[in-house]
This record gives C-alpha cells, structure tokens and sequence, in this order.
C-alpha cells in the first residue's frame, strides 16, 4: 500500500502548533527561535560529577524559566537535565547554565517572535 505523501504532511499538521513545544537537546550554544505563548526544552547532558545549576540565568523577560528535571536515559557519564521555559513576549534572551563541576558555561540565545 503507497501512502500519498499529502496525507502524511496533513497528519503532521496538528504537531506543529502554537502549544507544541520545542525540544533542543543536547548541543552546546545555540540559537532556537519560538512563538510567544510556545514552551521550550532544552536538554543539556553532564559529563563527570556536578549538574547544571537551576535555575538558569535569564537575560529578559522574554522568556520565563518554569522548571528543571533529571531525565532519562540514565548513563554512567553523569545526568542528564531537561530545562523548561515559556516565552512571554516578543524579544531576546539568552539564558546562561552554570555547572557546579569542571562542565563548561552553556549560553543560549533564544528569539522570540
């Protein structure tokens, strides 16, 4: 059976709302645009002891800080941190992790539109 390729844009549709929240994982210093009102997760892994301290600086009232998690998978290298935030308003911020360890300081720049 060949699925009409319409069909599964049409299906993908729903997923890509204004409640749908952007996921980021994993790599260190980026820039990630959202829309006012869109959640964002940003996932960092540690390597060794020490974790990302929560919560986060916050450069603007952009973007509002709302959680932070361990998360799985679990692996031996050390944990694995989901941060969420909220975008209030239009603007830029860039929000700054700190590790307690030897880690290095993660900066990300978020657009909000």
């Amino acid at each position: 059976m060949r699925i009409h390729p319409m069909i599964v844009i049409l299906a993908c549709l729903p997923a890509c709302g204004a409640d749908q929240a952007l996921s980021v994982n994993g790599i260190t210093t980026r820039t990630v645009s959202v829309r006012v009102g869109q959640d964002l997760d940003l996932t960092l892994q540690t390597i060794g002891p020490g974790q990302y301290v929560s919560p986060p600086s916050v450069s603007s009232g952009s973007l509002r800080f709302l959680d932070a998690a361990f998360v799985g998978p679990f692996v031996p290298a050390g944990p694995t941190q989901r941060f969420r935030f909220k975008a209030d308003a239009p603007g830029q911020a860039v929000i700054t992790f700190s590790h307690t360890g030897q880690n290095p300081v993660v900066q990300d720049t978020v657009n909000v539109h």
